[in-house]
């Protein structure tokens, strides 16, 4: 049976395994050295420290020229879906639950041994064909501003860092999260799940961290009692996650709504991507939390309750730190997957013309909105 980690301590998910099959060496430190994607191959090639580089045009905004490049560059999502994951069968599902089941009800997460990770090649081809696959890959895109160092300064640069509202029109998400990754967590938590929401975080280099958080209180809002009330949220890597890179934090306990820590009520009509949002935990309560680094290799799966503390630190490493969550509900408690992001656009619509915001400016106002709040994240 799998050891659970000790607390206080990181929570290294690497193995000597995966070393081979990632390119991953040991340097003599014996510091993980690796390259983590296709990206950092190319940089390591070129002697560049981030592709931001590469653009040459400095009167148009990252996003712009992002735009202008989906058009001329697509990537077709790929059809052959199920044959880069393995294999589940029912003594395959059996094994999980008996592996992870304990460690989940007592630390309110769990990683999966990685004979059950997904194949990094697999998930970063995912993302490049979410990111270019044109008009057909449906997407909410949201932008930060980067800071760039380039030729001795210091340049602010609009850059893509999230994506959701995807795997309806993405036939090889689809599959990989309400396929195989619902089947893994159902058969952990020992209850069938279903898909509530999912978010890709691209995290560039420069990219901030988040805040300490709850997830529970915040995916309520949208529903309220109408809604499920029980959440579960699944992250996979898709790079190499490490403290210098921005990876996950998690203080691991036995977290329920019964015992939840203390969190920051959400403004009357407030935005609800910023102060309208709830769930934030204040900063004399989490300091007084242990959050351990959840350190993993790319392909890696983890899963966490929505109760428990998590935050994440600032990327200071010159390549992106990718990786997808998935928020996952009990299916006795209803499929909201579509009526949740319907609901969201409904709530921000209204907010908007409360503030006399007009909708035709929804792109730009979504993206500055969006630049604002992260920009009060203090990099942790």
């Amino acid at each position: 049976m799998t050891p659970s980690p000790r607390d206080n301590d990181k929570i290294d998910t690497t193995g000597d395994t995966n070393d081979i099959l990632d390119g991953s060496a040991t340097n003599d430190d014996g510091e993980s050295s690796s390259i983590a994607s296709s990206d950092e191959a190319l940089l390591e090639m070129l002697g560049l420290t981030s592709l931001n580089e590469i653009s040459t045009n400095h009167d148009v905004d990252e996003n712009e020229q992002a735009e202008s490049l989906r058009e001329n560059h697509t990537v077709e999502p790929s059809r052959e879906v199920r044959s880069r994951l393995p294999l589940l069968s029912q003594d395959y599902l059996s094994t999980v639950k008996f592996l992870l089941y304990e460690q989940y009800q007592e630390k309110s997460m769990c990683v999966f041994p990685h004979q059950y990770s997904i194949p990094t090649d697999h998930m970063r081809k995912l993302t490049e064909e979410l990111i270019w696959g044109g008009p057909t890959v449906h997407a909410d895109r949201s932008y930060e501003t980067i800071q760039v160092y380039k030729n001795g300064t210091i340049e602010q640069r609009r850059t893509l860092t999230r994506l959701e509202n995807f795997v309806d029109t993405h036939p090889g998400w689809k599959d990989l999260c309400c396929g195989y990754l619902r089947q893994l967590l159902s058969a952990a938590l020992g209850t069938e799940m279903v898909l509530f929401k999912e978010k890709l975080n691209l995290k560039p280099p420069g990219g901030s961290g988040f805040a300490p958080h709850l997830d529970s209180p915040s995916l309520r809002v949208a529903m309220g009692e109408h809604g499920p009330q029980t959440f579960c949220t699944v992250m996979v890597a898709i790079d190499d996650a490490n403290s210098k890179n921005g990876c996950l934090r998690i203080c691991k306990g036995k977290w329920n709504e019964a015992n939840a820590c203390t969190v920051i009520q959400p403004e009357q009509d407030g935005n609800p991507d910023a102060g309208g949002r709830a769930g934030a935990i204040p900063s004399e309560v989490a300091d007084q939390l242990d959050f351990d680094d959840v350190t993993c290799k790319g392909g890696t799966i983890i899963a966490f309750n929505g109760w428990a503390p998590h935050r994440s630190g600032a990327n200071v490493s010159p390549f992106p730190r990718r990786a997808v969550f998935l928020t996952y509900n009990p299916k006795c408690e209803g499929d909201f997957h579509q009526k949740y992001y319907q609901r969201m656009e409904k709530l921000r619509n209204e907010w908007r013309e409360k503030a006399g915001l007009s909708n035709q400016q929804k792109r730009l106002d979504d993206e500055n909105l969006e630049q604002n709040a992260l920009s009060t994240i203090p990099k942790i």
